[in-house]
């Protein structure tokens, strides 16, 4: 049976990851010159001040970016860069999830992913119609590119593929789309087991999961992460569970 893993997202730093987690990523630290959640006029916790927390067997990220983060082009900086090691580092956390929802400086994202090893690093970004379509979109242009330049560098453990939006797909969306990003960022350079799929409670249903499911055993990738895990049914996670690690 092939190694898959199982992780997820959560913005609760008091969640306690259950015990089939392999991963746990806590965030979004959106405000990228603070490094903090929230925002710099009414900042949340930050990574730089408090440590991993430990519940589980888990490995324990945090994750740089996600939706509304700003400004973009970061981090723009040797400063930046060494905040975000040294905090990583002198606070426990076993690496940083890169969330580029904000037009990323690819090129110090992977100087920092450098600096950070032996610590984890993932790429998570959206893979969807424009990642696809990358010849008729500049943002899936650029998206291509960052996972290629990446790729290259052999300095991610993961490429979290977001395969969703506020809510899951419709069935359309997810036919048209998860297979042909998980085989574009094969192309693009990535080893499959590097490869892990992304969908998130919202809208979520026995079908369109066993449909994840199927994709992701499939093309034998990497695993499966859920966002806002800690809104995902316990008999879903335990569904999961029993198809990727049945006993």
């Amino acid at each position: 049976m092939a190694n898959y893993i199982i992780g997820g997202w959560s913005q609760d730093i008091n969640y306690q990851a259950p015990p089939q987690l392999d991963i746990i990523m806590y965030g979004m630290v959106t405000n990228l010159t603070g490094l903090t959640t929230g925002t710099a006029a009414e900042p949340g916790w930050s990574p730089t001040k408090v440590d991993a927390p430990r519940n589980s067997l888990a490995k324990v990220m945090w994750t740089y970016g996600g939706g509304g983060a700003e400004p973009s082009n970061m981090p723009d900086s040797e400063q930046d860069i060494t905040q975000i090691v040294q905090c990583t580092k002198n606070h426990y956390w076993d690496g940083v999830d890169f969330d580029d929802e904000s037009q990323m400086n690819i090129a110090m994202v992977i100087d920092t992913m450098q600096q950070l090893a032996p610590k984890q690093s993932s790429y998570t970004f959206s893979a969807g119609w424009d990642y696809n379509n990358s010849s008729s979109s500049a943002v899936g242009e650029a998206t291509n590119q960052a996972v290629k330049n990446i790729a290259a560098a052999n300095c991610a453990n993961r490429f979290i593929l977001m395969c969703y939006g506020t809510q899951m797909w419709g069935k359309h969306d997810i036919e048209k789309n998860v297979g042909p990003a998980i085989e574009l960022t094969l192309a693009n350079g990535v080893a499959k087991k590097h490869i892990i799929l992304a969908l998130t409670p919202a809208g979520l249903t026995r079908k369109n999961l066993d449909y994840f499911l199927d994709q992701v055993k499939h093309y034998d990738i990497g695993g499966l992460f859920i966002w806002n895990v800690d809104e995902l049914p316990e008999k879903a996670l335990k569904y999961i569970t029993a198809s990727l690690k049945p006993a």
